[in-house]
């Protein structure tokens, strides 16, 4: 395991669920002094498990709210939402690849973005036990390998991704899926609904949307590295001028690009390749 924070620890799945799974992770201790963490949106899914009978709740920007005590699916997203600390301390998670729950959930993505959902409503008894198993284990490691278990199992019988939605996934993963959408469409050899569908129902969001939240997690990247946040910042990471960076900043996290970089010091932020961008928010 990897321990970059003394509350996280991160293990890579096993070799056939790499396709699919980036990380499966704990949390174990996280007590900071504020109340809430804002998670900031990376167009990937996540299944949170709670430990020790813990709720999780959470509230989107636009005020509406929801609450679950089992094990729960964040689906794809295009902006961000809160969520409390204290039920924080606990949990065990499954961090996606972009399109890589698809072929393992079974679930059209697009049905599951931006909302959150409990696995056991998309996947039945078999999710309610698996996090029962995983709540009820004597170590972490025994935890990882139930969720391990369970996925791989899922595996085995897995839905194959469509081919150009995967080499539109791998160009935005290099850097270089940036172009017009249509770009992408005419490398497919779809029609452009067709490949606009298929995009959505593994990955979740829409081509266009899915690379505006990759661009926006660049830009992030940039300004935790250089301590930037106006026009420099917004021509690196390729968009037509600082407007449109504050733009899609307050859209993609409900902050101005001076208040998320005021906020990114003290974040202990989860490296976002692995568990997304989380901020102190209050």
């Amino acid at each position: 395991m990897t321990a970059p924070h003394s509350f996280y620890r991160a293990l890579p799945p096993p070799a056939p669920l790499r396709p699919f799974i980036r990380s499966l992770w704990i949390y174990d201790g996280y007590h900071p002094e504020h109340l809430a963490d804002r998670v900031l949106p990376t167009g990937t899914l996540e299944i949170v498990i709670p430990l020790a009978g813990k709720r999780l709740s959470w509230t989107e920007l636009t005020g509406r709210s929801g609450a679950c005590r089992t094990a729960l699916v964040s689906g794809p997203r295009r902006s961000a939402f809160d969520v409390p600390t204290a039920p924080q301390a606990r949990l065990v998670g499954v961090h996606f690849h972009p399109g890589g729950a698809w072929p393992l959930l079974a679930v059209p993505m697009d049905a599951l973005a931006d909302q959150h959902h409990p696995l056991d409503d998309l996947l039945g008894a078999p999710a309610r036990e698996l996090a029962e198993r995983i709540d009820g284990a004597a170590s972490d490691g025994e935890r990882l390998s139930t969720l391990s278990a369970y996925f791989l199992d899922r595996a085995r019988s897995h839905r194959a991704s469509h081919a150009a939605v995967t080499a539109t996934l791998r160009r935005a993963e290099l850097g270089s899926a940036d172009g017009a959408i249509a770009a992408e469409v005419a490398a497919s050899g779809l029609s452009h609904r067709r490949f606009i569908e298929l995009f959505r129902r593994e990955v979740g969001l829409t081509p266009r949307d899915f690379l505006r939240v990759q661009r926006f997690q660049r830009a992030l990247g940039i300004a935790a590295r250089s301590g930037r946040a106006g026009a420099d910042l917004a021509y690196e990471a390729g968009y037509a001028d600082q407007s449109h960076w504050i733009l899609e900043c307050r859209k993609h996290s409900g902050l101005s690009p001076r208040e998320l970089l005021a906020r990114q010091p003290r974040a202990r932020a989860i490296p976002p390749a692995e568990r997304g961008q989380m901020l102190p928010i209050r």
